[in-house]
């Protein structure tokens, strides 16, 4: 007989299914004249996790929510000239909580000042690494790599900062170059004093293509591609006196390598493989100071992909180290705009080798308008 939680899973799944199949297959856009338009659309991921040992007294959690609500505006004015606003209000409903913050997630204009560079201005993801630059929305797998992407806690906000960029394509090389506000200047509660002369934070990424080139202001973790895209990538993140831990004040430096693959054999099938290294240094005794290695690899065969994703990272601060391996099933019944994303995690935290095993189990729709 099926157990009550997985019917009343089941039932909420297939439900979903049912209301989002006629979803439509892009964003609304209104014309505005010769080369101006607005575009205004949607992200919904209604999400369900069975965590093990998330109940107060059984042995399996369930949580039904809302993983990401954002309401989305861009458009361009003339050809060269284009802006994006989306909001936010993530996990809404996640253990009961029904008031989570809702903020701008990214509001920035650009301008294209020359044949394939532009300028970007406002507040947008930080470009470290082709992983960091990447939109939720088109990821491959379920979410971000995010236990592995630390930023300095003050510096900026949900992976983004406030500054100006230059990206750009010459060749088979794509690169980007920002400025941004990072940690502000200030002098603490324990009386050490951050940034003290208030210098910016300064981030670059340089990719070489060897096939194809992504253009797009958010890169893909899968393009649904008709060629080959193969790219190596490498990128530095810096702001000088930034982060304060009990040794005292550090620099916060990050570095990163990485590796992306998409390669279609043809309308049907499809190899997707991502790779990163990162390496953060805040401090040395800073948990968040370390290493930090991910890898993606999935199949995608029409509208089925068997995945598989692992995430380690080993902190410069003893049993603060992280393990995760993640096999998953994504069912792409219309690409990004409408999708069925499954996950079982297996992580463990702190000192790998005497940590319990946690496990959570995770199915998430998207519809993307």
């Amino acid at each position: 007989m099926t157990p009550p939680i997985l019917r009343c899973s089941l039932v909420a799944v297939l439900s979903a299914l049912v209301l989002l199949s006629s979803a439509p297959a892009s964003a609304a856009k209104i014309p505005l004249g010769d080369d101006a338009s607005l575009n205004v659309g949607v992200l919904i991921q209604p999400q369900m996790q069975l965590t093990k040992d998330g109940a107060p007294v059984g042995d399996v959690g369930t949580d039904f929510f809302l993983r990401r609500v954002r309401l989305i505006v861009g458009g361009s004015i003339t050809k060269k000239l284009s802006f994006f606003v989306e909001t936010e209000q993530p996990n809404f409903g996640k253990n009961g909580d029904w008031n989570p913050a809702f903020f701008i997630q990214d509001a920035y204009v650009s301008y294209e000042f020359a044949e394939k560079v532009w300028v970007d201005t406002g507040f947008f993801l930080v470009p470290l690494a082709h992983h960091t630059v990447q939109g939720a929305a088109s990821l491959n797998t379920l979410d971000l790599h995010a236990d592995l992407i630390r930023y300095p806690p003050s510096a900026g906000k949900a992976l983004r900062d406030a500054g100006v960029q230059v990206r750009g394509l010459a060749g088979p090389l794509s690169f980007r170059a920002a400025v941004f506000q990072g940690v502000e200047g200030a002098v603490l509660d324990s009386g050490q004093t951050v940034n003290p002369d208030d210098l910016p934070r300064v981030t670059g990424m340089a990719r070489w293509n060897f096939l194809g080139r992504e253009e797009d202001m958010f890169l893909k973790g899968i393009y649904f591609a008709k060629s080959p895209l193969v790219s190596v990538g490498v990128g530095t993140d810096y702001q000088f006196a930034s982060v304060a831990t009990a040794s005292g004040v550090h620099d916060a430096l990050a570095l990163a390598a990485d590796v992306f693959v998409d390669l279609p054999w043809n309308e049907q099938d499809e190899l997707i493989f991502q790779t990163d290294v990162l390496s953060w240094q805040q401090g040395i005794d800073n948990p968040r100071s370390g290493t930090g290695f991910f890898a993606e690899l999935g199949w995608r065969h029409g509208i089925f992909e068997p995945l598989f994703s692992a995430e380690y990272f080993a902190s410069r601060v003893d049993a603060r180290d992280l393990l995760a391996l993640r096999p998953g099933f994504n069912f792409w019944f219309n690409q990004h705009t409408f999708n069925l994303k499954t996950e079982v995690a297996v992580s463990w935290q702190g000192d790998i080798s005497q940590a319990r095993t946690g496990i959570a189990g995770t199915a998430q729709l998207q519809l993307y308008y």
